[in-house]
């Protein structure tokens, strides 16, 4: 009998807190939404260029002469890697030298570098390669080997995808679980209010719960970072430095947004569930898991919404095609503006919410 009398104690806390109620039942409802909108219901078509980089100079006198709209031809293989991180192609294939010769004997092979930002469609394009191609010389063996390879020529791993969006989405995961406990915690024990009536700065209280959990943050995607390359072959073609900051930068863009939300509620319990229900339909919006092409369209503008989108397209494009800073500075004033902005209105509105 008490034990139930406990158990309705704590109910009754659940009932009252009508913010933390409110979340708990709308989880669940965006969850199964989010799942049906992600999951097409039909097939459809799968639309892309494909790009060419060819070594072999009869390879490119009949590109020439028998243009295509699919088919986009480039001067260097260093085109072809901007063009893939522009996203104008979704797969990018290499043409080695006496490519025509090989292919009369059917010993053919060519190097295939899927979009990181869609492998799924670089894959099946690269299926339609050798198709095309015997189809063009209907008299020649109809053997074409596709390799499909990452842009060092190693072997394509598919980690390689979804390592820098899980690099990020650790990254805000941390934050997000590290300010609820961090603030709500320290207003729950009274802590907070001693640190509000010193004389340190608001804003100083601000920065430094950003400097905690950006530290926390980075760290936490390093380490994912470290398993990925040992365990599962994960390669950096880019700079290791750049891909750094882009972590930091990535977790500094959601830390604001994580403070206005977890200081204007009471209970630790009840920021996490808010923390939760905003986070998890962005690790699946965002592209971490699923290519943001192949969702429905007005599925990809809410995608753009959140801040995470940009760190795991930003750190795809330098950790998988090496591209420099100048093709990821969309990504990076974009992730800017949400880390100036929130962290500007949560120095403002701090001290507020605490006292509300």
């Amino acid at each position: 009998m008490k034990a139930l009398m406990i158990a309705w104690k704590d109910l009754k806390f659940l009932l009252r807190s009508r913010t933390m109620l409110a979340f708990s039942i709308a989880m669940p409802i965006i969850s199964m939404l989010m799942m049906g909108y992600i999951f097409p219901q039909n097939g459809g078509e799968m639309k892309g260029k494909i790009g060419f980089y060819s070594q072999d100079l009869l390879f490119n006198v009949m590109t020439k002469s028998a243009p295509s709209t699919m088919v986009v031809v480039y001067r260097t293989k260093k085109d072809l890697i901007n063009a893939l991180a522009k996203g104008d192609i979704s797969v990018g294939a290499v043409i080695p030298k006496n490519f025509t010769t090989a292919f009369a004997m059917g010993k053919a092979s060519l190097d295939v570098i899927p979009n990181p930002a869609n492998p799924q469609a670089g894959v099946v394009l690269a299926q339609m390669i050798p198709a095309m191609m015997e189809n063009a010389k209907r008299n020649a063996p109809k053997k074409v080997k596709v390799n499909l390879t990452n842009v060092d020529g190693s072997a394509f791993n598919y980690y390689d995808f979804m390592a820098p969006g899980i690099m990020a989405m650790i990254a805000i995961m941390s934050v997000s679980n590290g300010l609820a406990a961090s603030i709500t915690r320290e207003r729950e024990l009274g802590t907070m209010d001693g640190l509000m009536v010193t004389p340190i700065n608001r804003g100083n209280i601000v920065v430094g719960k950003i400097l905690a959990q950006t530290v926390r943050g980075v760290v936490q995607a390093l380490i994912v970072l470290g398993v990925s390359i040992l365990l599962f072959g994960v390669t950096i073609e880019g700079s290791v430095w750049t891909t750094i900051l882009l972590l930091i930068l990535g977790t500094f863009s959601f830390i604001g947004i994580g403070i206005i939300i977890t200081s204007s509620v009471k209970e630790q319990e009840t920021a996490q569930v808010i923390m939760t229900t905003i986070t998890f339909p962005m690790l699946f919006f965002s592209g971490v898991f699923f290519p943001i092409e192949q969702m429905p369209k007005f599925i990809q503008y809410v995608a753009y919404v959140f801040p995470l989108t940009y760190a795991a397209d930003a750190l795809r494009k330098v950790m998988t095609l090496g591209v420099g800073f100048s093709y990821v500075k969309l990504d990076v004033m974009v992730l800017l503006a949400f880390a100036i902005v929130s962290s500007v209105v949560a120095t403002l509105s701090f001290q507020k919410l605490i006292q509300d």
